[in-house]
């Protein structure tokens, strides 16, 4: 998945918010919420900022704001880290391991 694929929102000062995706596999939009750290990486990695206004907020605040979960359910593995974040980072940066890593069409 490259950078273009995903979408960043920062909802207010605090610089967090969620970031949204397709599915490479079901085409099912999938939403995740991003503390500062993650937004930050995401930035630094050319992930978009969404720059539309935020939709209003429900009279409970921003902490009710609910990410949709995947439909496949939550894969198998151990949960995505921002350790995990910055290797892919560094991965997508490595154009001559990525070449030899992609499967050739």
């Amino acid at each position: 998945m490259t950078p273009e694929a995903i979408l960043l929102s920062i909802r207010d000062q605090s610089g967090e918010g969620s970031y949204r995706f397709s599915c490479p596999r079901c085409r099912d939009t999938v939403e995740k919420p991003a503390d500062r750290k993650v937004a930050a990486l995401l930035l630094s990695a050319g992930v978009e900022l969404d720059e539309s206004p935020p939709e209003e907020e429900d009279e409970l605040g921003p902490d009710a704001l609910e990410l949709a979960e995947h439909p496949e359910g939550r894969p198998s593995g151990p949960p995505f880290t921002v350790d995990d974040l910055i290797s892919f980072h560094f991965l997508l940066k490595d154009d001559s391991r990525l070449h030899r890593d992609l499967p050739r069409s």
